[in-house]
């Protein structure tokens, strides 16, 4: 039997090469993101993927929605919330729109899809959630204040969600990628070590949720690297951190 997944922000970067690697495993893939442009050309890649614009950030339209992908597939395997924004603030004057944007999309829209479209996978007993957050919540970096914050309240809500839902047939991956080449980064103005090709990302993302992992984290190197850093006393720390502002 074919498999379907639903995919938010897949009309760049790592949502959209999800959406055209699952495509080519034979899964039927429903794109979801606000760009209707950029879904339509996604969709001509693949007779497999279809698209639905929604804004996540709209709490009436994703309730909507649900109604949609039901109509759309036989049923839901796979849900991939990976839609996500990074906006950098300034401590001095602080934008508060930047912190409420920055939250609407990487956290309160993904609540949200959890609320609205769970249902869609209890109805087939046996499926999963994945949660795309960051590895950048577990060192402070300079001027991540509204984003590295978005993350670390998305990465313990997948935690805690996980748990509330044990038994109901549903299996929740935390994937925390580190740097992966996408419009997004391409805006960063600093050095991304061990920057990873999006199709590498979307492969890794892949193969650990076939695998039933609890937890993605990647590239290992930046991931131990940053659980090493967090070993050192608190105040070297906050030193360290320090220092690798620009």
């Amino acid at each position: 039997m074919q498999k379907c997944c639903v995919i938010t922000g897949a009309s760049s970067g790592l949502g959209r090469e999800l959406a055209l690697q699952y495509a080519a495993q034979g899964w039927q893939v429903v794109a979801i993101a606000r760009s209707m442009e950029r879904l339509a050309q996604l969709c001509q890649q693949s007779p497999l993927i279809q698209s639905l614009v929604v804004d996540l950030t709209d709490e009436h339209a994703v309730a909507q929605s649900a109604v949609l992908i039901n109509a759309m597939l036989p049923s839901v395997d796979l849900i991939i919330l990976n839609a996500g924004s990074c906006e950098y603030v300034e401590a001095d004057n602080f934008d508060l729109g930047a912190f409420e944007r920055t939250f609407a999309v990487n956290f309160f829209a993904v609540v949200a899809a959890v609320k609205f479209w769970l249902p869609l996978l209890k109805k087939t007993g046996k499926a999963q959630l994945a949660i795309v957050s960051s590895l950048a919540w577990l060192f402070p970096f300079t001027r991540a204040e509204a984003y590295g914050a978005s993350k670390a309240a998305l990465s313990y809500f997948t935690d805690s969600l996980r748990l509330d839902l044990t038994g109901q047939g549903i299996q929740v991956c935390l994937i925390e990628p580190g740097f992966v080449d996408t419009p997004l980064t391409r805006k960063n103005d600093f050095a991304m070590p061990f920057l990873l090709s999006v199709a590498d990302a979307a492969k890794r993302v892949r193969v650990a949720i076939a695998d039933g992992k609890l937890r993605c984290r990647f590239p290992l190197r930046l991931s131990l690297s940053l659980q090493l850093l967090n070993l050192l006393p608190y105040g070297f720390r906050q030193k360290l951190a320090a220092g690798l502002k620009p």
